[in-house]
């Protein structure tokens, strides 16, 4: 992927549905394909792109073999064993010249550390070992060198909590017959991280007939103490 298609050849104008998918969530279009060697041809070309990307998936696909270290890496054909790419090493990335064209690619997928389990049961949202462990198995997770996940122990709090049992809730024995005739609210704050909008705290009325569910997301305590007093003069 680049955002420059000036030092590109067999340039084409893209009628595809595919978009590139960024990690804030944003989509980005792309406008042409093109080629920069014979090893790396269907390149996508967006001009809202901030650099240039090559995934090693797709040139494993396109019959490359690659070899990575502490000095950089090099790129060979797969079956002629001639040398088509190579690149230093910059941080944990590979800045890769294409011996063909002047055009560099830095590789940003490529991590040359262990699999930090912990860190991407958190980020995952905390999903089970199965779910890691498929994830592992398929490569999405990056380096398949990393120690096995069953030797890994997670001690994750969040997971613990989620799953204990709770006390049993009083038995509820109101018999309502119509809607507001019982409306349970509860108050949580103050947040020890605020949200992106500074909220702190949150309010929720429960209508005990139908169950309907208000939250409200509020700043400081003198907005919570007007929302109580507004919605229970209003019930």
């Amino acid at each position: 992927m680049t955002n420059d298609a000036a030092s590109l050849t067999n340039v084409n104008e893209y009628f595809g549905n595919l978009k590139i998918h960024t990690a804030d969530g944003s989509h980005l279009p792309i406008t042409t394909t093109s080629d920069v060697s014979p090893s790396l041809t269907d390149v996508f070309v967006s001009p809202d792109l901030t650099t240039n990307l090559v995934f090693i998936g797709q040139l494993v696909k396109n019959d490359c073999k690659l070899e990575f270290s502490k000095s950089g890496c090099v790129m060979q054909g797969q079956q002629s064993g001639m040398m088509t790419a190579r690149g230093p090493k910059v941080g944990r990335l590979f800045p890769l010249q294409f011996l063909l064209s002047p055009f560099f690619f830095p590789f940003v997928t490529y991590n040359s550390t262990h699999v930090n389990y912990q860190a991407c049961h958190k980020r995952l949202g905390h999903p089970n070992y199965n779910v890691l462990h498929d994830l592992l198995e398929s490569g999405f997770l990056g380096n398949k060198e990393s120690p096995s996940l069953s030797v890994v122990q997670f001690d994750c709090n969040s997971c613990r909590l989620g799953k204990s049992e709770t006390l049993p809730f009083p038995i509820h024995t109101s018999h309502v017959v119509q809607p507001f005739n019982l409306v349970h609210s509860d108050v949580w704050g103050i947040a020890p991280v605020t949200s992106h909008p500074n909220y702190k705290y949150f309010v929720t009325f429960i209508d005990d007939y139908s169950h309907f569910t208000w939250i409200y997301f509020l700043h400081s305590k003198d907005e919570v103490f007007s929302v109580l007093k507004i919605f229970h003069a209003y019930i």
